[in-house]
C-alpha cells in the first residue's frame, strides 16, 4: 500500500516532534507499506520504502498552502499512486479520490474558554488562527473519512462544532513514557514553583505574574522558574529558557508545577510532574481533568482569575498544603503509532 503523509506545516515546535516521532515509529516498524512524507525542509530522509518530498514553496505563505490543498495538492497526490493520504497538520487535501485521515491536534479552533480578538494587537495572530484558519480546519474535519484525536475531550468538541459522527472520530492517546528513572532524590522546597512553556499566549504566563505581585505584597519568599528566555521582570521569576529533559524532571522532583494554560490539546508536563510527584497546581480545564486524573496532588484554579493561583501558591509556601508521597504509575510504554497506522490503513471513504 502507498500512503502519502502531509505535514508541510512542520517546522519547529511539538508539531515537528509530532513529525519526527512518527516517522521514527513506521522507520523502524513498518517495512510492508511504501511511505511518501510531504515536508518543507530537511527535517526526515529517505530510505528503502520512505520517500522525502520537500515543497518548501508551500511553506512560505498560507495562501500557498491554501492552493495546494484545495488545487494543486490532488494532482501530486494522483501522481504519486498513493492509496491512502494521512494529514499530520491539522487539514486535508481537498479532491483526493483516495480515503483520508486527518490527525487533529491543534485545538484553538475547537476550545471555548478564549475568544480572541481581531481588534487587540496582542491577540490578532490568535485570532486569524481561531477565526479564519479554524474555518479551514472545520471544513476538513467535516470531510475527513477518520479523524483522530488524543483527547476525549477533543472529540466531544469536533463533535460539536462540527456535527461530525462520534464514530469517525478515533481517540488514541499520544505515548507517555514511563519516566520513573528521572526521579532525583531531592529535598522538595514548598517556596519553588516552576513552568515548563512556551511563550503562546494561550500559555498564560501573565497568570502567574498577577499571582507573584499579589504574594509580592505579602512578603513572602518563594521563586518562580520560567522556560522562556525573558518576560516580564520580577524580582521572584526567574526565566531559564528551554532547558535539557532531564533538567526539566529534576525541578519536578524539586518543586511545584504551575501549569496555567488554557488551551491544550494534552498536557504532556502534568502527566510528568504525577510521574515526579509532584504538586500540581492546574488550570481548571477540562484537558487537565482527563490528563490528570484522580492524582492526589493536584489543585485547580481559574486560569483567569490569578488570585486564585496566588492563594494556592500561599497555602503550599506557608505549609498549609502539604506534599503527599504518592506517584502517578504509567503502567504502559505502548508506542500507539501502531493504533495510528492501523487506522490510516483501515479507512474507508466516506
Amino acid at each position: 500500500m502507498r500512503i502519502v503523509v502531509n505535514d508541510i506545516a512542520a517546522s519547529s515546535g511539538g508539531v515537528l516532534t509530532v513529525l519526527k516521532d512518527f516517522y521514527g515509529y513506521v522507520k523502524e516498524n513498518d517495512k510492508e507499506n511504501e511511505w511518501f512524507f510531504l515536508v518543507c525542509d530537511d527535517y526526515i530522509e529517505s530510505t528503502e520504502n520512505i520517500h522525502v518530498i520537500k515543497l518548501p514553496e508551500i511553506k512560505k505563505s498560507y495562501i500557498k498552502r491554501l492552493i495546494f490543498d484545495f488545487i494543486t495538492g490532488r494532482k501530486l497526490i494522483k501522481s504519486l499512486g498513493a492509496d491512502r493520504v494521512f494529514s499530520l497538520q491539522n487539514t486535508l487535501i481537498h479532491g483526493v479520490k483516495v480515503p483520508q485521515t486527518v490527525y487533529e491536534h491543534q485545538p484553538l479552533p475547537f476550545q471555548d474558554v478564549k475568544n480572541y480578538s481581531f481588534f487587540k494587537k496582542d491577540e490578532r495572530k490568535m485570532a486569524v488562527y481561531q477565526h479564519l484558519i479554524g474555518q479551514t480546519i472545520f471544513l476538513s474535519a467535516k470531510k475527513a473519512d477518520k479523524l483522530i484525536v488524543q483527547t476525549e475531550w477533543m472529540r466531544k468538541a469536533i463533535n460539536k462544532k462540527c456535527s461530525v459522527s462520534e464514530e469517525k472520530i478515533v481517540k488514541i492517546a499520544p505515548n507517555i513514557e514511563n519516566s520513573e528513572n528521572l526521579r532525583v532524590d531531592v529535598e522538595r522546597k514548598n517556596n519553588l514553583f516552576f513552568y515548563p512553556t512556551s511563550a503562546m499566549p494561550y500559555k498564560n504566563i501573565s497568570c502567574i505574574y498577577e499571582a507573584c505581585k499579589i504574594l509580592q505584597n505579602k512578603n513572602l519568599d518563594f521563586n518562580v522558574k520560567i522556560t522562556v528566555p525573558n518576560g516580564n521582570v520580577q524580582r521572584n521569576i526567574s526565566y531559564i529558557g528551554q532547558i535539557p529533559r532531564e533538567e526539566v524532571f529534576a525541578n519536578l522532583c524539586e518543586g511545584t508545577l504551575i501549569f496555567p494554560s488554557y488551551i491544550e490539546t494534552f498536557g504532556y508536563p502534568l502527566i510528568e510532574a504525577a510521574q515526579m510527584g509532584a504538586i500540581v497546581l492546574a488550570a481548571d480545564c477540562d484537558y487537565a481533568h482527563e490528563v490528570i486524573g484522580d492524582y492526589e496532588n493536584t489543585y485547580y484554579f481559574n486560569p483567569f482569575k490569578p488570585e486564585e493561583l496566588a492563594a494556592l501558591m500561599e497555602k503550599i509556601i506557608t505549609g498549609e498544603i502539604q506534599h503527599r508521597d504518592v506517584f502517578k504509575k504509567v503502567d504502559s510504554c505502548e508506542n500507539t503509532w501502531e493504533k495510528v497506522v492501523d487506522e490510516i490503513i483501515s479507512a474507508k471513504k466516506g
